[in-house]
């Protein structure tokens, strides 16, 4: 649904799309859906190791910075960046905030997946984007295609069921826990 929505074009933006950005934007746009599901369902096995949300955020955050570092250094740009942050003290502070808001945010991610699981942390991801978009289109009046307003009736209709067919599931397993103890409903 949000793959419709994000590949519809309006009337007016036929001209200004090329097959190319088209193409390489769905690319994009499916490494970002497999990774992310991927990474939450990876996140929730991990919690049966008996890891914590910090260990798990150190970890990642240690890749991160040895896959960066590595490009950096590749490219023949770590030190010019260092550079730049020493001669820029905002820059820095900003960077400092950035990773500030970052972890705490790692952490509500973690928190969830551990708390809730890896499918409740991916309904509240995708409707969050998906009304991110919506808000977008609203407020900046960027027109909806009737493709792209099919694909976010999809997002909804799809999360709406989900969660319809989760509390089925439990009011079942209670009705079978308490006949299964003699009690009637």
């Amino acid at each position: 649904g949000l793959s419709m929505f994000l590949i519809a074009h309006g009337p007016d933006d036929e001209k200004k799309s090329t097959t190319v950005t088209t193409f390489s934007g769905v690319l994009l746009l499916a490494g970002y859906m497999i990774f992310d599901s991927f990474t939450a369902n990876w996140q929730a096995e991990l919690y049966k190791y008996k890891m914590s949300s910090f260990q798990m955020m150190f970890g990642v955050n240690c890749f991160s910075c040895l896959f960066t570092s590595a490009a950096l250094l590749q490219q023949g740009g770590f030190i010019e960046a260092f550079s730049f942050m020493i001669r820029h003290h905002l820059f820095a502070f900003h960077v400092f905030l950035n990773s500030i808001c970052s972890a705490t945010g790692q952490m509500f991610i973690f928190f969830t997946i551990n708390q809730f699981g890896a499918m409740v942390f991916v309904i509240i991801m995708t409707t969050r984007q998906a009304l991110a978009i919506l808000l977008s289109c609203i407020i900046y009046a960027h027109p909806v295609s009737i493709m792209g307003g099919m694909g976010i009736g999809i997002v909804f209709v799809a999360m709406f069921l989900r969660v319809y067919a989760s509390h089925r599931m439990k009011q079942k397993k209670a009705r079978q826990q308490e006949s299964s103890n003699g009690v009637k409903v």
